[in-house]
Order: C-alpha cells, then structure tokens, then sequence
C-alpha cells in the first residue's frame, strides 16, 4: 500500500504544473517559485520530497488552509472548520509541548492516531515544539509544580547545550532523543512533516533599545541559536529522520539568527493584529532576504486587533505558502480567527483546502 502511494505521488510530480494552473486559474505572467530544488536533509522520503515539490509548484499561485491544533493532539479545531464552512482546512499542526509528560493518561504522543488518520485523509502534517526544560538543575518534570518551562525564567543556558558533560547538554540530549524516538513513528508510517522548532527566537531583540528573546532558545544570541538548531539537524539526521522539511521562523529583523541554507527549507513569519499592509511589507522583506526559499505565514491571530482577512492579504501582495490561525483557549473573549475570518479564507478561490491536496 506503501508503494503505491509513492507510485502515486511521483506521478503527480510529472503533473504538477498543470493541476497547479488548472486549478487556480492560473497565466503564465504569474510568479514562479524560486525556491531550492532540494531538501536540506540528505536523503529526504519520497513522501517529503513529493510535498515539496508541490509546496514549490504552489507558490505564489495558491495558499495553503491551516489550523494550529489545541496542544493534546488532536483534530478538534480543523473539524470545528469543517463544520462552519463545510471545508477542511489543508495543513493541521501538532505541538511537543508535553513531551516532559508523555506518556501519561492525558497525552501520549506515541500514538499517532489523530496525524495518521489527518493523513490519511489526504491532509498535510506540521509539528512545532515548545520545548520545556527545568527551571532549575535536578528538577523532576511534574505537570502541577509548573517547573518545566520554555520561557527566560530557567537557569537552562542554550550555549551550553553543545558543551559535552553540562547538564543542558545532558537534558538536550535526553530530549532530543525522546522526540526522535516520535518523530520516527510518523517517518514509519510514511508521513511527512514541516517541522518548526526554536520558533520566533530573536524575540523583540531587534525591535527596540532593550529588547530581548521571548524564550530560552534565543536568550543567548544569535551564534548559540545557530548552533543549536545546527546540534538538532544533525542529530535528526543521524537518527534518519528524513521526513522533516525544516521551517525556521523569521522576526525579519534577525538575519543573524538564520541556521544556514543548507539547514532551512522554508522560511516562516508570525504576526498577530497585523493589517494586510502589514502582512505584505513582512512578506515582500522575507521574500527579498530568502529569495530561494518558500516563504509562510507560519502563525497569525489576534493582538488588540485580528490579523487581516486572507482575501485582503493576497490582495496586498502577500502570497504566502501557507497560512497558520492558532488555536484559541475556551474562554476566549477574542479569536484569534472568528468565523467570518474563516468564511472569508475558504471561499477564496487562490485557498486550498484538504478536499484539493492531491495526497489522498
């Protein structure tokens, strides 16, 4: 069954321009992808390298639907989109967050049921990861003591991660291991996935006269940043995780924080309460200064406004790869995507929903 969704797959790669043109009504006066032809990892899944093909073909001619997944792993948010527009969106993403808890009676990320059935429905997975360490050294992980945290309140440095015998090397390396050991499931059961960790590093460094990062993995600067994202590529690859297409997120301002070429695939920006104007500017900067590499809005929501509406973002000139509302908590008082933001998205002839990947 395997092969013959591979077989599958390489056939529609020898179809792509054409479905993408037919599709969306495409000219020939349209911009052309720029993007690199190759994976950063060394040998990437014929399942990785089919969706990259069509991410390619894709942009700038059409933009992704995607929903950002309440953080227990589920489906719960994409179907609430189905159910108000009659339409699933593309992309769903999952979050490690409780990787420090799992397994445990309320999360497991061993079982990959919600991505697998995703797709296997034709969908496409992501996956980020806010990464939570100790507060302190010695720390047991204990979701009630709230001592595990991804924030600039640990004492756990990200330089010293790559130093051998520290004790942020020794917690990394457990980590990493853990996650791969996951990661590998959805590998083995043929899915691949864009994978966005250490997002949004640089924080309000770059922003203002004292800024600084939001969370630990940017605390340190841009050389340790790097070298961190550099230590969990590599240790991914030795692993043999070829199924991960590499997101890094941009605050625009950070060209210092980029990993590198050869370690990024896609280049993602998260806005919230941003107008189209704004979108387009963020997006015209990116796609200048990442000139090869496909550009996404990898987050937006709601920040004292709600980001523009999709119809108004294209309009403007930002011709993102894929867009990514996040989840809302239950008592929101404000969405960070209402339903006429998503009614407005999925009737957007230039908007692919899950019903149009051709995956399945």
């Amino acid at each position: 069954m395997q092969l013959v969704n591979i077989r599958k797959k390489y056939l529609f790669l020898l179809l792509l321009p054409l479905f993408v043109q037919t599709a969306c009504g495409g000219s020939d006066d349209e911009p052309q992808s720029e993007a690199d032809l190759t994976l950063s990892v060394a040998h990437p899944s014929p399942q990785a390298e089919a969706l990259y093909a069509y991410l390619r073909e894709s942009y700038g001619r059409q933009v992704l639907s995607g929903m950002m997944a309440n953080v227990n792993w589920n489906n719960r948010e994409s179907e609430r989109i189905h159910t108000l527009t009659g339409k699933y969106p593309a992309i769903n993403c999952y979050d490690y967050v409780h990787l420090a808890f799992s397994p445990a009676n309320w999360i497991d990320y061993g079982d990959i049921t919600p991505a697998r059935e995703w797709w296997e429905a034709g969908g496409i997975v992501a996956a980020g990861w806010h990464w939570l360490v100790p507060k302190h050294e010695g720390d047991i992980p204990d979701p009630n003591a709230g001592n595990m945290v991804y924030d600039l309140s640990t004492d756990f440095r990200p330089s010293q991660i790559v130093v051998e015998g520290t004790w942020e090397n020794r917690t990394a390396r457990a980590d990493l291991e853990k996650i791969a050991g996951y990661l590998k499931l959805l590998r083995d059961a043929g899915i691949p996935v864009l994978w966005r960790p250490l997002h949004e590093a640089s924080g309000n460094i770059y922003a203002y006269n004292g800024g600084t990062a939001w969370f630990w993995w940017g605390r340190d600067g841009a050389e340790a940043y790097r070298k961190l994202w550099q230590y969990m590529f590599d240790y991914f690859e030795a692993q043999g995780l070829n199924n991960l297409i590499w997101v890094w997120t941009s605050q625009t301002r950070d060209d210092a924080f980029y990993p590198g070429d050869d370690y990024v695939d896609i280049v993602g920006r998260d806005l919230y309460g941003s107008t189209a104007a704004d979108c387009a500017t963020q997006f015209g900067i990116l796609s200048r200064s990442y000139a090869h590499k496909l550009v996404t809005l990898s987050e937006c929501g709601y920040s004292g406004a709600p980001t523009a509406p999709l119809s108004e973002q294209w309009a403007a000139g930002a011709r993102w790869s894929w867009f990514m509302p996040w989840y809302d908590a239950g008592n929101a008082a404000n969405r960070h995507a209402d339903d006429t933001w998503w009614q407005d998205a999925m009737q957007c002839d230039f908007v692919v929903t899950r019903e149009q990947l051709p995956f399945k």
